[in-house]
């Protein structure tokens, strides 16, 4: 008995569909062909029917470690930018009209507050948030276990 012709298990289709899930993130697969690999990979039965899903697709390369871990996210960085460009221009405002009562502030304060909230939550839920940026790259495709020799 070949090893095509092993049963196999939930966690081996899930590691396939992790695969097939990063080749849509990365442009490879269209939606429709990933709802019929997927309709493939939940069907089948032994590792001889999960073999093809994956047979025109790149082997997964363990690039993770070249991913930079002290990375600002940039769900970060787009949410405080308006905020820094609107209070540069409140400054603006503030020294062409004579610099009197410090009125920016009512502007940076409450809406850097509001912005630190959820920034602080992100990058302690997520760590420095750089798994954020990049989907978790799926482990190597199962190898199916030799069949006991009898």
């Amino acid at each position: 008995m070949g090893a095509e012709n092993v049963r196999a298990s939930d966690a081996d289709r899930e590691k396939i569909v992790e695969q097939l899930r990063h080749a849509m993130n990365e442009g490879r697969l269209t939606l429709h062909e990933y709802d019929d690999r997927l309709q493939q990979v939940y069907s089948a039965k032994t590792y001889g029917e999960l073999t093809p899903v994956l047979a025109d697709l790149p082997a997964q390369r363990g690039s993770r470690a070249m991913v930079p871990t002290n990375r600002i996210p940039q769900w970060v960085v787009i949410m405080w930018i308006p905020w820094v460009f609107v209070n540069m221009l409140t400054l603006l405002i503030w020294v062409a009209t004579g610099a009197g009562y410090f009125w920016p502030f009512w502007v940076a304060v409450p809406w850097g507050m509001a912005l630190l909230i959820p920034t602080a939550i992100g990058i302690t839920v997520r760590g420095n948030g750089s798994g954020s940026q990049r989907p978790q790259l799926p482990p190597t495709p199962p190898t199916p276990p030799l069949p006991p020799r009898h």
